[in-house]
C-alpha cells in the first residue's frame, strides 16, 4: 500500500493485472513493480492518487506515451 506524505493510504491496485496502450486499440499487459519504477515513482502524491482512483475505478489515464488500465477480461 502506498501512503502520501501525510501518511494517508492511497488506493492499492498492485493485485490487479495492469496493461498499456499507445493508441486504445492495442492493449500490453504491465507488471505493477515495472510501473512503478519507471513511471510512478516520478509522480507527485496528487498525481499519483488520482492515477489510482482513475485505474481503481474502471478507467484509463494517459502517462507520458501511454494509457493504463485494469485487464477486465
Amino acid at each position: 500500500m502506498t501512503e502520501d506524505q501525510y501518511h494517508i493510504e492511497m488506493e492499492d491496485i498492485s493485485i490487479y493485472p495492469l496493461e498499456r496502450s499507445a493508441d486504445y486499440s492495442f492493449w500490453e499487459e504491465i507488471n505493477f513493480k515495472d510501473l512503478q519504477n519507471t513511471v510512478l515513482d516520478k509522480l507527485s502524491n496528487e498525481k499519483l492518487k488520482t492515477f489510482f482512483g482513475v485505474v481503481r475505478n474502471g478507467g484509463a489515464f494517459k502517462l507520458g506515451d501511454y494509457y493504463y488500465r485494469i485487464n477486465s477480461n
